[in-house]
């Protein structure tokens, strides 16, 4: 090899190893981009699993007011609020927990 085609040869080397680096920086400014978006996204996720829980703890709860409702009426208690009453307040509550569509 000549030494005008080593230089060639060392000049292209150089020339692949700068768009290599551009490329990198590149890669990392939209990493730099993406990443606190995707944080966000966790945190919402977060949010939305915690809301959720909270419901589900909710429906729990009714589902125990419903079995001791229906217990209340089979047995009669008259000391206690009517359970078509109770169902209507139940029935509220329910649709201020679902999800808006």
């Amino acid at each position: 090899m000549t030494p005008e085609e080593i230089q060639r040869t060392i000049e292209q080397m150089l020339a692949v190893q700068r768009e290599l680096q551009n490329s990198q920086l590149r890669q990392r400014e939209e990493i730099d981009i993406i990443l606190p978006a995707i944080e966000r996204m966790l945190e919402v996720q977060r949010e939305l699993q915690n809301s959720q829980l909270g419901q589900r703890e909710d429906i729990d709860r009714m589902i125990r007011l419903v079995d001791r409702l229906i217990g209340y009426s089979i047995t009669d208690e008259s000391e206690h609020i009517s359970l078509e009453e109770r169902m209507a307040a139940l029935e509220r509550r329910v649709r201020r927990l679902e999800p808006e569509n």
